[in-house]
């Protein structure tokens, strides 16, 4: 074993418990997959100078996606709202209220993500408009992503561009402190627009209610493992558990470290500090202002990740990778790019990728499905819950989904076995639990009615539906033991 690979051994050490003690194990595959997937990503990228395939992917992709925004603020908004049919479910009034905010996300799933990678992408077309003949191309670029900006009516993204566009402007000398005023009051103007736009959520300070929650939240899952973690990918499994009546609901703690910590737990996030700091390089850009842009670009990535799951999310941490591989870059002079541990990163890589790949094309189907099923077209979401079974036989909401399906349309021994199917994945899937519970009454099998119920009912107690249907269960068999005498 090599120098520079000691830290296998501790990591594997760590990784073996962390496995252990996870409640459902294919989160902990998957999220494992998918970090790995992101470290390999770099060590391949870093290899390579990648400030014109960069340049030129900004260029197109940002025109993309910033006219697709305001195609989907104007014209696809308005009209889902009027072909949708509204339901009385969760999912349908979800989607509804999404629809009614206007907040525009592009090809990404949420506004807030698509509102870092909008930041993102204006430091780097600022800096291209700076340097670049073409100004006037660059400075369209940068007016449609700013008005994509505002269209998300996120506040954390005017915070991650504000803090981004003064790094950048200070370090590459262009903003002296004197003009420092003028640029706080237009960055004030954004923020004043946005708060107009969302001015409901504002007044009752919505926005950060929901992260103080989602913030106490994890702590909480923090404390209730301190050392270990509650285990990698597992932390939408354990959360209910630690919601409080009133409280914001979220799998998601709105805040990498934090959820990163709650998965892993403080040895881990010591583990990796130390790690990182002794492995830290020095900066390889080619000159002073690539070095500005990269370390506008992280900084912005820093602060979305202290506000939100950052790296978690695809998107992010693509973006994260490519940046830090070029703050990272390999020299030229004293590496062999091209030898056995390349290649073997390069295989390594591309059977990660092929294995997401799957899995994100089964979360499609998923999701076409669970639209169909609410627009009560059921036959074809039985059709999409079955293609996202083919690529991902262990997509536990596809087959809780059809389960539901099969329920619905009275076929109570195929909702069984599928119900079987997915509590083997995850034992203490509330909704499972409870869906199982009602087909054991539908068969007269009424203690194991209640003990589904009853692990449906403590897993979320705070749900409502849950704590109802356990009382009526409970209720309805004491009545049979008194009457039978037991």
């Amino acid at each position: 074993m090599t120098k520079s690979s000691w830290y296998i051994i501790p990591a594997a050490f760590f990784l073996l418990i962390n496995f252990v003690i996870s409640p459902v194990k294919i989160f902990f595959f998957w999220r494992l997959i998918y970090f790995l997937f992101f470290i390999s990503f770099f060590f391949f990228l870093k290899n390579f100078d990648l400030s014109k395939i960069i340049k030129f992917s900004i260029g197109g992709s940002s025109l993309i996606i910033f006219l697709y925004g305001i195609i989907q603020k104007f014209f696809l908004f308005p009209h889902y709202l009027k072909t949708i049919e509204p339901g009385n479910d969760f999912y349908s009034q979800a989607l509804i209220i999404r629809l009614k905010s206007g907040r525009v996300f592009s090809i990404f799933t949420l506004p807030a993500l698509y509102a870092i990678i909008c930041c993102i992408f204006i430091i780097f077309i600022l800096h291209y408009m700076i340097r670049s003949k073409r100004k006037f191309f660059w400075g369209g670029l940068m007016a449609l992503g700013l008005f994509n900006l505002v269209l998300t009516q996120s506040f954390g993204g005017l915070l991650y561009l504000s803090v981004g566009i003064l790094i950048y402007l200070f370090m590459s000398g262009i903003l002296k402190l004197r003009f420092l005023a003028p640029v706080v009051m237009v960055i004030s103007l954004f923020f004043f627009i946005v708060a107009g736009l969302r001015f409901s959520e504002v007044k009752r300070l919505e926005p950060f209610k929901l992260r103080v929650s989602n913030w106490n939240q994890a702590l909480r899952v923090i404390q209730s493992s301190p050392l270990w973690g509650v285990g990698l990918g597992n932390y939408e499994a354990e959360i209910s558990n630690h919601i409080l009546s009133g409280e914001s609901r979220s799998i998601y703690s709105h805040n990498f470290v934090l959820q990163f910590v709650a998965e892993n737990g403080v040895l881990i996030a010591i583990l990796i500090i130390f790690f990182l700091f002794f492995l830290r390089k020095k900066l390889k850009p080619p000159d002073r202002k690539e070095r500005v842009l990269y370390l506008s670009a992280f900084f912005i990535i820093l602060i979305y990740n202290l506000l939100d799951i950052g790296l978690y999310f695809f998107s992010s941490a693509l973006a994260t990778v490519v940046v830090l591989s070029q703050m990272y870059r390999a020299s030229l002079k004293t590496e062999n790019h091209f030898n056995l541990r390349f290649k073997l990163n390069l295989v390594f890589l591309f059977s990660l990728g092929m294995v997401l790949v799957l899995g994100a094309i089964s979360d499609g189907y998923q999701k076409k499905g669970d639209f169909q099923f609410h627009q009560k077209d059921f036959l074809e979401s039985k059709q999409s819950y079955r293609k996202s079974l083919i690529f991902n036989p262990c997509n536990h909401k596809a087959i809780v989904a059809r389960a539901l399906v099969e329920f619905n349309e009275e076929n109570f021994q195929d909702s069984y076995n599928y119900l079987k199917r997915a509590l083997k994945l995850y034992p203490d899937s509330a909704f499972a639990n409870h869906l199982m519970s009602k087909i054991h009454y539908h068969k007269g099998q009424f203690f194991s009615a209640f003990f589904q119920a009853s692990n449906a009912h403590h897993k979320d107690r705070l749900n409502p539906q849950y704590a109802a249907w356990y009382k009526y269960i409970k209720d309805h068999l004491q009545e049979i033991l008194s009457l039978t005498g037991g």
